[in-house]
């Protein structure tokens, strides 16, 4: 269970990461704006999958 939240963990970090340079590289403010929007969303979801690694691994850890 554990790899699996690893593997959606990276897998949203690398999209950040992709939405992030897609940003970066955009054209127009519209895209530029879509993009890190996206990219913002992406790093939201890969924060929570670390919140829910670290108290899959410290049960002790306070909840939030």
């Amino acid at each position: 269970m554990s790899s699996d939240l690893q593997t959606k963990l990276e897998k949203y970090e690398r999209k950040a990461a992709s939405y992030k340079t897609a940003a970066e590289q955009a054209k127009s403010r519209a895209d530029r704006a879509l993009y890190q929007g996206l990219a913002g969303y992406c790093d939201d979801l890969a924060d929570k999958f670390r919140q829910v690694i670290a108290k899959r691994a410290d049960p002790f850890v306070a909840a939030e």
